[in-house]
């Protein structure tokens, strides 16, 4: 597992897009990448979910 600050926008099955954060990955014994996600403002608390980058869009997280 890394630890990490990775700002990112999710979309929800509906459509809708979110603002969240990833704060650790992980690769399973498959190969396939994790991420420990929440969503912000107040969203549910961290949760780890396959990565997806169709829906799981990452962030710059220092200057452009």
């Amino acid at each position: 597992m890394r630890w990490v600050y990775q700002p990112v926008e999710v979309q929800y099955p509906d459509g809708r897009w979110t603002l969240g954060r990833i704060n650790a990955w992980w690769t399973d014994g498959a190969g396939e990448l994790w991420c420990r996600l929440r969503t912000l403002p107040g969203g549910a608390c961290p949760q780890w979910l396959r990565y997806d980058p169709e829906s799981i869009l990452l962030l710059p997280s220092t200057g452009l």
